[in-house]
């Protein structure tokens, strides 16, 4: 993702967070956040627990809901190792800028939810794993390259599905090899061609090895 150039990042420390860190929690006050890497997710507490509300990529600001004087409406946690900086606004100039740049930014999330909640439970984690992957101007395009990975237990609540779905849908990619080299919360593989590969229907069943290689013809 790229930065916008007109919301320039001030000299402040960068905020080291761990998988499973907490940036801030919901009904606090602080200030506002750009994520420089990694990745995030927002929940919102209910009766039944912690909801997910929608996942953080870098570039994006976060708690912008304190420039109208409200507490974060979410908990913000890392779900894989990432960097944050505090945002120092020192004129209205740029509080309405920095509004406007949230305004398109929660478009573009909008959009990756639909992504990661509606089809099939396969396509949604392909949804994720590209959103997590090196970006295609990265310099090693069209090769494996190393990625953090949520846990599995992350991954089906962004993805609306269970932990043992999701596990069999990587136990399969695993074994045709469009995944390589997966660990407990990392893998190798192409973004390319994650991104063009057909996943067939069955990937969530135990036996959808066999029928992901049928249908490559492996």
């Amino acid at each position: 993702m790229t930065f916008d150039s007109r919301v320039s990042l001030r000299d402040d420390p960068v905020q080291q967070l761990a998988c499973g860190d907490v940036l801030f929690e919901a009904g606090g006050m602080g200030t506002v956040w750009q994520l420089t890497a990694g990745a995030l997710r927002l929940d919102r507490a209910t009766v039944d627990g912690q909801r997910f509300m929608q996942i953080v990529l870098p570039g994006d600001l976060i708690g912008l809901e304190l420039l109208a004087a409200y507490p974060y409406a979410n908990t913000a946690r890392a779900i894989v190792p990432s960097e944050a900086r505090r945002r120092v606004l020192a004129s209205d100039a740029e509080r309405r800028l920095v509004l406007m740049e949230g305004l398109l930014q929660q478009q573009r999330r909008g959009e990756d939810l639909v992504a990661l909640r509606s089809s099939s439970a396969q396509d949604r984690l392909k949804a994720l794993l590209l959103m997590l992957a090196p970006e295609d101007d990265a310099p090693w395009i069209g090769e494996e390259a190393h990625t953090p990975l949520p846990t599995i237990k992350d991954m089906a609540a962004i993805i609306d599905t269970s932990p043992e779905t999701v596990s069999r849908i990587f136990a399969n990619l695993k074994r045709t090899q469009i995944l390589d080299g997966r660990e407990r919360q990392s893998a190798r593989f192409s973004r390319a061609r994650l991104r063009e590969s057909e996943w067939p229907a069955g990937m969530t069943r135990s036996d959808g090895g066999a029928r992901v290689r049928d249908h490559l013809g492996a």
